[in-house]
């Protein structure tokens, strides 16, 4: 299935639901499976800057098929690869918690990410809200029983 706007959308609200209960303003972006935005959102008083992390977020969460807390922990001890990859071509990536990609029966349809809730830790917890789970394992990975999968 298709990652289509109006389930872009449902992550959008969950996220912000997430947020808004945390306390936190923040930009969520929503990209399909090659890194095309979706949908992005930035809360009134989020910082002009989070939106372009919060999709750098999801196209490195897209483009490599993990979370970016699994992507920060893989990259950490390859800095100078990171900032290569962090750039190359029309695409940004960033490697910072707060991007889980979206399921679909297995298949990869998209990511979401998330910018604005400092530290990222909450980042990533308001991503595993808009994506429809609400925590996920110590590692960043979602169980194979549970994937980030559309309700």
């Amino acid at each position: 299935m298709a990652l289509t706007r109006a389930r872009a959308r449902e992550c959008i609200e969950r996220g912000i639901a997430k947020a808004l209960a945390l306390g936190f303003k923040i930009a969520i972006a929503v990209v399909d499976d090659a890194g095309h935005l979706v949908v992005c959102d930035r809360m009134d008083g989020a910082l002009w800057v989070t939106p372009e992390i919060a999709r750098g977020k999801a196209n490195a969460s897209a483009a490599f098929h993990a979370t970016t807390l699994d992507l920060e922990e893989r990259f950490g001890t390859r800095q100078l690869f990171a900032d290569n990859v962090a750039t190359l071509g029309d695409y940004r990536f960033v490697f910072g918690k707060g991007a889980v990609p979206l399921l679909d029966d297995g298949r990869i349809i998209g990511a979401v990410g998330v910018s604005g809730a400092v530290p990222a830790d909450n980042d990533h917890t308001i991503a595993d809200a808009a994506a429809g789970l609400f925590q996920i394992g110590g590692s960043g990975a979602a169980p194979p029983d549970s994937p980030h999968r559309f309700s």
